[in-house]
């Protein structure tokens, strides 16, 4: 099988694009008719937030009709029969933040299955402005909030201490005792924030037939707003404003194939060692259990109707493209995934056998292994070149969802700018950031930095540490930023007591992710250390260095030598036109006077040093020498000790 890769990847919440939906708020369980934009609203207690979803959404009024023989298609695949908006409060921006209410959606006007909370159904309608679905809530004031939006599924699951998979139900919404006043005390909503993001799909039946077993529209897609909107002032009248765009959860798999052609009629199509279920924030791929326990399954098969095995025609140029043949959950690479495709092979002209082919996502050659992660809201095409009884040879390629051309990259915009160079604020001591956007840091106790990240969404942010390191960097981060401003600043410092074996000190991460796509940044940090030194190789030359421990061993005879090779960092200035600094300086520590280096600097990154000893000294003579970094001013000590001459052979 050839497998051409034209993988662009998406950062990982490519996202739909556009229509318009405009929210009528109402009392409990009932729904009333938006008010007019001069009728005056005297509810003081809830304010307008308009929202505006970024997507090219197919509402009820606009379904097409049902086209015999055609797959699902992209009017299809962008329908809303349902939508949920979960709203969390929180008294304060930084948290903790629980359940307070929910907006709905139903295409058929039922009421949600959720009660005893407060939820307030409203309508969609598209808009004039194309490419947005834009609509109008009514959010209770006096605390910040945050929005969590899924579509086409209602039903929302959790794992229970005995590890079993059940329906989650249990909301209730929070109490507040004086909105907007000072005095104002919040009794916790269920669930809280965090547990929430821990909520899923339902698992995936391989002998099952519903819309959870084998997915077809309306498709899965969810949408979060995570930046804290602020509803505590009760005096300001202004309409808050939020956007993002719904994001499919689901993968789409497309067959371009024509059976007269290819001798192959597909018949149905499958995937086996896939994922079973899916997190909705982020979206996240899971096993039975959960991400990493649990087992693979083969998904239900799904038929694959003729009619769109044809050879194209001018008139119709698609009759070769089944849309929408397959959709599954993500596939990791290192699932070892595969497609099933079977159906029949036409021998001759009068006899056919049934034939069964895999298709990996990952092959070996020679080797080197090629694959293409299967990502959510992403479209791929089957593209079926050669077929024989035994082998089936395709084109594997990944296009964009909406339109018939291959992928760009692309940034959504419910991501955070996380390909961005970094840059450090102004005042950082003792850190630089090299060419590969990663921080040397000086092991001091004043060394210090600062950088700021720009992003819709609130991102957590965490130091990871490897085995055997001491935890010697905190990380801090300002308070979360209003939505009227999208940037954090976050500070990085040394701990003092943790500096004193610098072996420990061993590189860390700084990972910033985004709750609502899973996209993360990782920034890795350095202690600075001084310049690498190895031993120059001289024919005849009995003297020894062990890197491990920076020792250097000299035969203890007069004007015995050894060379080692020293490699300094370089730094730049920044400039436009930047001044570099690079090379490195050599001195014999303490005075001593029987050991020489020369040169004395070398102003390049890579250079060579000569030590020499002088007159033969009483033997355990130690000394040590400094190589010093000109650029980050590390210095990198080396200790020399002799050895006893080696006696010459007697003739």
């Amino acid at each position: 099988m050839n497998i051409k890769n034209k993988l662009f990847l998406l950062a990982a919440g490519f996202l739909l694009a556009a229509g318009t939906l405009f929210v009528s708020c109402t009392n409990e369980s009932l729904t009333e008719a938006p008010a007019g934009p001069d009728e005056p609203d005297t509810d003081n207690s809830r304010t307008e937030v308009q929202l505006i979803l970024k997507n090219n959404l197919t509402l009820k009024t606009s379904v097409p009709a049902s086209r015999a023989g055609d797959a699902i298609a992209t009017e299809d695949e962008n329908f809303i029969k349902t939508l949920d908006v979960y709203v969390f409060g929180s008294l304060t921006e930084d948290g903790p933040y629980t359940f307070q209410e929910l907006h709905y959606y139903r295409d058929d006007a039922s009421l949600t299955h959720l009660t005893g909370i407060k939820s307030f159904s409203f309508d969609l309608n598209p808009g004039a402005e194309a490419n947005t679905t834009t609509g109008l809530l009514k959010l209770t004031k006096g605390l910040f909030v945050k929005f969590y939006c899924i579509a086409n599924r209602t039903q929302l699951y959790v794992v229970d201490p005995a590890g079993a998979l059940q329906p989650y139900d249990y909301f209730s919404s929070l109490v507040q005792t004086a909105p907007g006043q000072s005095a104002n005390t919040v009794t916790p909503g269920v669930p809280t924030e965090t547990d929430f993001l821990k909520l899923q799909t339902q698992l995936i039946n391989p002998d099952g037939a519903t819309e959870d077993d084998i997915f077809v529209s309306p498709l899965p897609m969810t949408g979060a707003y995570t930046t804290p909107l602020d509803l505590t002032d009760f005096s300001s009248a202004t309409r808050a404003q939020i956007g993002f765009r719904l994001s499919r959860m689901v993968a789409r798999f497309d067959i371009v194939n024509v059976a007269e052609e290819s001798r192959f009629t597909v018949e149905s199509i499958s995937m086996s060692n896939g994922r079973s279920a899916s997190r909705f924030f982020p979206i996240e791929p899971l096993k039975t259990k959960d991400e990493t326990n649990g087992d693979l399954i083969t998904y239900p098969e799904r038929k694959v109707k003729p009619d769109m095995q044809k050879k194209p025609t001018a008139a119709e140029p698609k009759l070769n493209i089944t849309q929408g043949a397959f959709y599954t959950w993500p596939s990791l690479k290192d699932d070892g995934g595969y497609l099933i495709l079977k159906g029949m092979y036409d021998i001759n002209m009068t006899e056919s056998q049934p034939v069964s082919y895999k298709i990996p996502f990952k092959q070996m050659v020679n080797g080197v292994g090629t694959y293409i992660e299967v990502n959510y809201n992403h479209r791929y095409t089957i593209e079926i070149t050669k077929v024989d009884p035994m082998r089936l040879e395709v084109n594997l390629k990944v296009t964009d969802w909406e339109e018939d051309v291959e992928l760009d990259d692309y940034t959504p915009d419910n991501d955070f700018d996380r390909n961005t160079p970094l840059t450090l604020e102004t005042g950082a001591v003792g850190a630089y950031v090299t060419d590969k956007g990663q921080v040397t840091l000086m092991p001091e106790a004043a060394s210090e930095f600062a950088f700021v990240m720009g992003s819709n969404a609130t991102l957590k942010s965490e130091l990871v540490f490897q085995d055997g390191s001491e935890k010697w960097l905190e990380l801090a981060s300002a308070p979360v930023t209003r939505a009227t401003s999208q940037y954090t600043k976050y500070t990085v410092t040394t701990v003092d007591d943790k500096l004193t074996d610098v072996s420990k000190l061993l590189p860390v991460i700084i990972r910033l992710t985004n709750p609502a796509s899973g996209m993360r940044k990782d920034i890795k940090v350095f202690a600075t250390k001084g310049p690498e030194v190895t031993l120059v190789k001289e024919e005849g030359n009995t003297s020894t260095f062990d890197a491990k421990t920076l020792t250097a061993t000299i035969e203890n005879t007069k004007n015995n030598t050894i060379k080692l090779h020293v490699v300094s960092e370089s730094r730049s200035d920044g400039a436009e036109v930047p001044t570099i600094t690079t090379g490195s300086t050599a001195t014999v520590d303490g005075g001593v006077a029987w050991l020489t280096v020369n040169p004395a600097d070398v102003t390049d990154a890579a250079g060579d040093y000569t030590l020499t000893l002088g007159d033969v000294q009483t033997l355990l003579a130690e000394a040590t020498v400094t190589f010093t970094s000109k650029a980050s001013t590390v210095g990198t000590t080396v200790k020399v000790v002799l050895k006893e001459a080696t006696l010459a052979p007697v003739p």
